[in-house]
């Protein structure tokens, strides 16, 4: 059966602080144009980076039917583009504006309908079990979360050992060519072009400033990797216009149990001396038993 969801006139989830409610409300009013506006502004850029970046999810080919959530899912394009490379799994497809997700609820025909389920949710505190999830993507979205550590605990703790993290976003470039592209197109093309698509210009000068507000790719990979994330990895994209991370979740690590102190061997009897020897001190001190990393 094709997913349903309710149009309300207003978001159902509360934004954690006053950004929030700022970013929350302001996706409220471009989602009529957003796609439109991404296509224009990009020229189909954005729909192959989607299609590579998410091709590094690769859910555990022994789990028959994995779960994967498209986070800030928006109007579901990466959603979509999940279920056609991956189309044995479960998606949810989460965004704190129903407005977006009602948007994109066209793109839910057949099969995608059964597979894709659009659910409105904080990033922040996600309502979703521990290790309940094969993977986790979330394109150009974590830039406009209000806590980025906390929303990354959430997504170490919904992921099950071995699920994969991948995120495509804008981060704030330090080289030299990526800031001058970013410094003209964001000041000309987005601003005007977001604007004919949505008639918002506040929503499209609050995007550039936004990546200039961001984080490094360098900081986020450091980001990561202090929450426990593994083999993180990060490539530019279109001469470093965007970037593609990648990482694993281990699982939480657990003591590994020492191995047990062998037991002292029964002493041989000794060849009979002039003189009853006392017991001699051994020779060096004992090496303790090896103790695993915890």
């Amino acid at each position: 059966m094709p997913s349903t969801l309710a149009t309300p006139p207003r978001s159902d989830v509360t934004a954690v602080d006053a950004h929030g409610t700022r970013v929350q409300t302001m996706f409220g009013r471009i989602a009529h144009g957003y796609d439109r506006a991404n296509r224009w502004m990009s020229l189909g850029t954005d729909v192959r980076w989607r299609r590579r970046a998410v091709a590094l999810l690769q859910p555990d080919p022994a789990r028959p039917r994995p779960r994967l959530l498209d986070l800030c899912a928006g109007t579901m394009d990466s959603s979509v583009e999940i279920h056609r490379q991956f189309p044995q799994a479960d998606v949810v497809a989460g965004d704190f504006s129903a407005q977006m997700l009602e948007r994109g609820r066209d793109k839910l025909r057949g099969s995608a309908g059964e597979r894709i389920t659009p659910r409105t949710m904080d990033a922040h505190a996600l309502p979703l079990d521990d290790a309940s999830l094969d993977g986790i993507f979330c394109a150009f979205g974590i830039r406009n979360v209000s806590d980025l550590p906390r929303a990354t605990a959430e997504q170490a703790r919904c992921l099950r050992p071995g699920g994969r993290l991948v995120v495509l976003e804008f981060f704030r470039p330090t080289t030299l060519l990526p800031r001058v592209l970013h410094a003209l197109y964001n000041r000309t093309v987005l601003p005007v072009v977001g604007w004919l698509a949505t008639r918002d210009w506040e929503a499209y000068t609050y995007l550039p400033r936004s990546i200039g507000e961001f984080s490094t790719v360098a900081q986020y990979e450091q980001l990561l990797r202090a929450h426990g994330f593994c083999q993180v990895r990060a490539q530019a994209l279109t001469l470093g216009m965007a970037w593609q991370v990648s990482a694993t979740w281990p699982g939480p690590k657990t003591a590994v149990p020492k191995a047990a102190e062998p037991e002292a061997a029964e002493p041989e009897a000794a060849e009979p001396e002039a003189a009853e020897p006392e017991a001699a001190e051994p020779s060096g001190p004992r090496a303790p038993a090896p103790e695993d990393d915890a």
